[in-house]
């Protein structure tokens, strides 16, 4: 029926070593887990000259998870980064930060790689 919202399946490749990816590979990633510090990306295409990697964020949607009584890495406030946070004694809700990642990556993938979302 017209109208109607249908359920589509899409497949995530989940790797840990971005270093094995060929220069071909990089336009399908659509997502990173950023730590903070700038060294985490040593070696990614996109980097500024002095190894920033704020370019990359235009190219692939940065998360950052953090639990809430954590300070926020200071890098993570200068960049564009969504923060995901949990607590450690309401994990209870993880659900909610989970459904949240799913919001932000799919708004990004629709406005930025819409390519790959179909």
């Amino acid at each position: 029926a017209t109208g109607e919202n249908q359920v589509v399946t899409i497949p995530y490749r989940i790797i840990d070593c971005p270093q094995r990816l060929e220069h071909k590979d990089w336009e399908r990633v659509v997502a990173v887990f950023v730590a903070g510090p700038a060294w985490q990306f040593k070696g990614w295409p996109g980097l500024t000259p002095d190894g920033s990697p704020v370019h990359i964020f235009t190219k692939m949607k940065a998360f950052h998870l953090k639990f809430e009584e954590v300070a926020l890495e200071k890098n993570i406030t200068k960049w564009d980064v969504a923060v995901l946070t949990v607590s450690k004694n309401k994990r209870h809700l993880d659900s909610v930060c989970a459904l949240k990642f799913w919001e932000h990556l799919d708004k990004f993938i629709m406005k930025n790689k819409r390519h790959l979302r179909f």
